[in-house]
C-alpha cells in the first residue's frame, strides 16, 4: 500500500539506460536500430497505457508490430523448437516461423506486465533471468548477447534502487508502469531467440524457458485459470502469485523474497540442466511438473504459513513496521 502521487516513470529511465548502453556495443546498425526502435514504440505505448489506461485490445496490435520490426529488422526469428517431446528435432519455416516467434514475444510481454504487481518483483525477476542469460552467452562465446544482457541488467538494477520494498528509499519511490514491464518482457524474448537459434547456440530453447519459468507459469495459469471461469485472459483480477501470498499472510517483504528465491532456483536448475547435457524431453517435463507444483504451492500457502508460527510472529512484526512507515 502506497501513500500520495508514486511516478511511473522506471520504464522511461530504463529505456534511456538501455538506448546509451546498447550505443557503445558492436550491434550491426540494422539488427540494434530494429530493437532499438520497436522498445521505443512499445515503451511510448506503455506511458499512454500508464496514463490514459489504453484497452489491452489496443495495445496488442503494438505488440505484435514490434515483434514484426524484430523479425525483418533484427533477424530474431524462431526456427527450432529443439527437442522438448522426445519425438525429434522440431522446426518451423516461412509464416510458421513467423508467427510463432510472434506469439512467444506478445506473450513474454504479457506474462511481465502480470507478474508486475509488487514492488522490486518484476525488475528483480528480469536481473535473475538476464544473469542466466549472460552466463550461457558468456560460456559459449556469443559477445553480442553477453554485453547486451549486462546493459539490461545494469539499467534494472539502477531503477530497482527505487522499487525494491526496502526502507531508504520511500521518499523517493517509483514504479516501471506498462513503459517498464513491456520493455522488460520483450527485450528478454529477444535475447532468448538469440541465444537459443542460430547456428552457435547458447543453449536449448527449453533452457530459455526454465529462465523465464516464473512469469511463464504465471502467464499460463492466469490465462488456464480465466478462461475456466469464462472471463477474459486479459481481465485484471487479484489472484496472482504474489496476491496469494500476500493474502497467506506472508506479507511484502517475504512474498518478495519467496518468488525472487523461486525465480533464482528455477533459472538455475534451467542452467544446471543445460550444462550436464539433459535430454530436452526430460527437461521439459520437469519444467512442466515443476509449474505444476508452484500453482499448488501457491493455493497452498496458507496452510504453509499455518505451519511456521516462529516465522508468522516475525510477518507480524514486520508488517507493523510497514505500517508505521
Amino acid at each position: 500500500m502506497h501513500r500520495g502521487e508514486v511516478p511511473i516513470v522506471g520504464g522511461l529511465a530504463m529505456f534511456l539506460g538501455v538506448v546509451c548502453g546498447m550505443g557503445l556495443l558492436p550491434l550491426s546498425d540494422a539488427a540494434g536500430g530494429a530493437f532499438l526502435a520497436a522498445c521505443a514504440v512499445l515503451v511510448i505505448t506503455g506511458l499512454l497505457d500508464d496514463r490514459f489506461d489504453l484497452s489491452p485490445w489496443a495495445r496488442l496490435p503494438v505488440q505484435i508490430a514490434a515483434a514484426i520490426v524484430l523479425i525483418f529488422g533484427a533477424g530474431s526469428v524462431v526456427t527450432t523448437l529443439g527437442d522438448p517431446f522426445g519425438t525429434g528435432p522440431m522446426t518451423l519455416e516461412g509464416l510458421g516461423a513467423h508467427a510463432f516467434t510472434i506469439l512467444i514475444v506478445v506473450a513474454a510481454i504479457n506474462a511481465f506486465n502480470m507478474l508486475d504487481g509488487m514492488d522490486g518483483l518484476a525488475g528483480t525477476t528480469s536481473v535473475v533471468a538476464l544473469a542466466a542469460l549472460a552466463y550461457l552467452a558468456g560460456t559459449s562465446g556469443l559477445t553480442v548477447p553477453l554485453m547486451a544482457s549486462l546493459v539490461l541488467a545494469g539499467a534494472v538494477c539502477a531503477f530497482l534502487i527505487f522499487n525494491l520494498p526496502i526502507r531508504f528509499n520511500r521518499t523517493s519511490r517509483c514504479f516501471m508502469g506498462d513503459a517498464g514491464s513491456t520493455l522488460l518482457g520483450f527485450s528478454l524474448a529477444w535475447l532468448c531467440i538469440n541465444v537459443s537459434q542460430g547456428s552457435v547456440k547458447a543453449a536449448a530453447p527449453v533452457t530459455t524457458l526454465w529462465i523465464l519459468a516464473l512469469p511463464l507459469y504465471e502467464l499460463v495459469w492466469t490465462t488456464v485459470r480465466r478462461t475456466i471461469r469464462g472471463i477474459s485472459p486479459f481481465k485484471a483480477d487479484d489472484n496472482h502469485f504474489h496476491h496469494l501470498l500476500l493474502k497467506a499472510g506472508f506479507g511484502v517483504r517475504g512474498a518478495f523474497v519467496i518468488l525472487v528465491v523461486l525465480a533464482a532456483l528455477l533459472a538455475s536448475l534451467g542452467v544446471v540442466g543445460e550444462k550436464i547435457g539433459m535430454p530436452e524431453h526430460i527437461s521439459f517435463l520437469l519444467l512442466a511438473l515443476m509449474g505444476v507444483g508452484t500453482v499448488r504451492l501457491m493455493y497452498r500457502a496458507e496452510l504453509i504459513w499455518k505451519l511456521l508460527p516462529a516465522s508468522r510472529e516475525g510477518m507480524k512484526t514486520l508488517t507493523v513496521a510497514e505500517e508505521s512507515e
